[in-house]
């Protein structure tokens, strides 16, 4: 009955329903390439056939990113990285040991696109590598915000950066009225076009963790889950494994 349990237990922490996998996995193919290592929260996500996602850490062995970068386990999660077509010094690298996916994802446009990875080990904080806070309050539309990921027109595959503006939620809902609950609208400036970003890479407003980029939706902006709400499951699960 033991063995059982335990075998039951193991499932559960591998197991997310199946997604799509055609929202948003190119990777982002605009935006200033980003000052070296002034995101150190940033994670690169390697998983299987070559495929990739953004996420981020925030505690020393639990990165977040995108439920529906879980169809591509097991991944390889590398901290402290600038470049990622060369290894760098900076590089902390980390199996992971458990995938916690939010129990009611099924695909991105119906949201809940949350995953929580529990690495083989902790990150060692340093000038390189660094968790992220959330942001907990409600930032306003108008907002300037940021989000980081990995481009491909470069040689180097440098970490690129692109500001994202806040849209009101009133306006978000007004032109697409069938968005899931807890998701973000974010448009890009003129300086890239974050919307075609990995999944899971972070929108940090005010230096903290707010949105996970999840999808776009034709020439719409960017969706993303907003965090804030599912901060009780976060905090469940971090502190149950």
């Amino acid at each position: 009955m033991k063995h059982l349990q335990k075998l039951l237990l193991s499932l559960l922490l591998v197991t997310c329903p199946p997604a799509t996998a055609n929202y948003s996995w190119n990777r982002m193919d605009r935006g200033g390439e980003a000052k070296t290592h002034s995101t150190p929260y940033v994670a690169y996500l390697q998983g299987k056939n070559n495929h990739f996602c953004g996420g981020f850490l925030v505690a020393p062995n639990w990165v977040m990113t995108a439920a529906q970068c879980f169809i591509h386990k097991p991944l390889t999660v590398i901290l402290g990285a600038h470049t990622i077509q060369r290894r760098e010094e900076s590089w902390q690298t980390f199996e992971v040991q458990e995938y916690h996916c939010h129990p009611d994802f099924m695909n991105p446009k119906k949201g809940n696109d949350i995953l929580l990875l529990k690495l083989k080990g902790n990150a060692t904080s340093n000038s390189y590598v660094r968790t992220i806070a959330f942001e907990k309050s409600k930032v306003p539309g108008g907002t300037a915000c940021s989000i980081a990921g990995w481009g491909y027109k470069t040689p180097a595959a440098t970490l690129r950066e692109a500001t994202v503006t806040i849209i009101k939620q009133r306006d978000c809902l007004n032109h697409y009225p069938g968005l899931a609950d807890n998701l973000i609208c974010g448009r890009s400036g003129s300086a890239g076009v974050p919307e075609k970003g990995d999944a899971g890479d972070p929108l940090v407003c005010n230096n903290k963790a707010y949105g996970i980029f999840s999808y776009r939706h034709n020439n719409w902006p960017g969706f993303y889950t907003h965090i804030a709400p599912y901060l009780p499951w976060v905090n469940s699960v971090m502190k149950s494994a």
